[in-house]
């Protein structure tokens, strides 16, 4: 699914303008990561997109159609082609991992026929497929509760995807979670991208998961400030500090040693392309050093 985003504007009655004329395009299958401190407008632009608020100006196109125009029926369908992931992970505890894929594989039947067993093999085949997809199969009868966060919140993407949508927006889905459940949530979502091709739009604050991106919107005080590539946008460390924004941590190392003479390029990333580009200078320094 393609995301136009034409001069958007949203202003609230207490005369916050929370966007001001916000314009940019998402192309099918983009894996998109928005950044911004508090109050830049993040969180106003994920309900737009998920149609809990409507913009006050200017226009928003899925695959060239204008949903603030929309009603009824065409509206319904291209909203079920969006998923969403919140913080939360909108799942019933008590119930099973299968039992929570069910209801999404099932939405027009709600949960009940899915706790009580009134499902067909097909349907719990089907489900199970899910699972698998966010690397849980064998937690299929397990409850929701017992899961780690990481876990859970994979398997609320796996009812997301259930649903075959063409986009998946979020708004800080790792915001609850361990170092280790960002990782997991993150690379679950990374895999989906590639394997499926569906549109990814990551809202977080959490620069680490920035950096597999394959880009980078940076918004500030409710305007697009910034829009490259990681490499890119990571590059401006300086700038991104007068945005009150932090980068990754070995991007923030490798500007501090830049800053005090090391002959380093911009944008470092990994600690990988970290020693690879700082090896070679220490054996120049310390040839005695093997």
């Amino acid at each position: 699914m393609e995301i136009v985003l034409q001069n958007i504007g949203k202003q609230f009655k207490n005369g916050t303008r929370a966007l001001d004329h916000v314009t940019f395009t998402i192309p099918q299958g983009e894996f998109v990561s928005v950044i911004g401190p508090s109050g830049a407008g993040k969180t106003t632009l994920f309900r737009i997109l998920n149609g809990m608020e409507t913009p006050g100006d200017g226009t928003v196109l899925f695959d060239g159609s204008d949903i603030s125009s929309m009603s009824g029926t065409s509206r319904k369908n291209v909203k079920k082609s969006i998923g969403t992931i919140y913080q939360d992970f909108c799942l019933v505890e008590n119930s099973t991992c299968l039992a929570n894929v069910l209801t999404a594989c099932l939405p027009d039947m709600g949960f009940f026929p899915a706790v009580f067993g009134i499902y067909g093999k097909e349907r719990r085949a089907e489900a199970l497929k899910f699972l698998d997809r966010v690397g849980l199969p064998e937690k299929a009868e397990e409850p929701v509760k017992n899961l780690s966060g990481g876990q859970k919140q994979r398997v609320a993407i796996a009812g997301v995807v259930a649903m075959e949508p063409k986009c998946i927006i979020m708004d800080e889905p790792t915001a609850m979670l361990d170092p280790n459940g960002r990782r997991e949530v993150i690379a679950t979502l990374h895999e989906l991208n590639r394997q499926e091709k569906i549109t990814v739009l990551l809202i977080t604050h959490y620069m680490e998961e920035v950096i597999d991106a394959d880009r980078v919107i940076v918004m500030d005080d409710g305007k697009l400030v910034m829009d490259g590539t990681p490499r890119e946008i990571f590059s401006r460390v300086k700038e991104l500090k007068e945005y009150r924004l932090d980068v990754p941590q070995v991007t923030e190392l490798a500007y501090e040693l830049k800053q005090a003479g090391v002959d380093l390029p911009d944008g470092i990333l990994t600690m990988d392309e970290l020693m690879e580009k700082l090896l070679p200078i220490l054996h120049e320094k310390f040839p005695e050093v093997k």
